[in-house]
């Protein structure tokens, strides 16, 4: 991909020929990828004929097997619903009969330089903020909370016993907490999940 982005920009409209988007007011139209060329030829000749002979050529190649002529007809009357252009009193896309179509709007070209790529983190990185979130939770409730693996002063001043209390009640207390916080995380996770969407 280039390190620069080449945009036309006419009305409230730009087109970013290098991620083959449509924008109005910065929102991402729905425009697929032959209208989206065929309204780049255009745009790019704004107050010139773009002949249907040029367009067959530029599009779809000297060797069309397809209904070209009812292809160009579907490409601009998609172009014409993305761009909200009236055909009768176009803004955008004059139709010269039999010849082919004008782009009427001015067109600024600008580069600009591509954004660096953005690295994600994973799913997993949300554990030490959901983690903490179960704990401060814990607390509120009062609650005796387990040891921060991130907070060594957290820690307890004495080391675990090598072999497990005998008391049935002591083992099966961190099953108190545990629970909880394995549900709590779950639905912690399936909310920023949904959120990042």
């Amino acid at each position: 991909m280039s390190e620069n982005y080449r945009l036309l920009r006419f009305g409230v409209f730009e087109l970013n020929l290098d991620l083959e988007e449509l924008r109005k007011n910065g929102t991402l139209m729905k425009l697929p990828p032959q209208p989206f060329r065929l309204l780049a030829l255009m745009a790019s000749r704004s107050g010139q004929l773009v002949s249907r002979d040029e367009i067959q050529k530029q599009l779809w190649g000297n060797n069309t097997f397809i209904d070209f002529e009812q292809g160009v007809n579907k490409c601009i009357k998609q172009i014409r619903t993305a761009l909200s252009d009236n055909p009768d009193s176009p803004l955008y896309i004059e139709t010269v009969p039999r010849r082919g179509y004008r782009f009427l709007a001015p067109v600024r070209t600008k580069i600009v330089p591509a954004p660096p790529p953005q690295v994600k983190e994973a799913s997993s990185a949300l554990i030490p903020n959901v983690a903490g979130e179960v704990r401060a939770r814990v607390e509120a409730a009062g609650q005796p909370t387990p040891p921060s693996e991130e907070d060594p002063g957290s820690m307890p001043a004495q080391p675990a016993p090598a072999v497990p209390p005998a008391s049935g009640a002591a083992i099966h207390s961190p099953l108190i907490w545990i629970v909880p916080l394995l549900f709590l995380l779950a639905a912690l996770a399936y909310w920023f999940a949904r959120a990042a969407h």
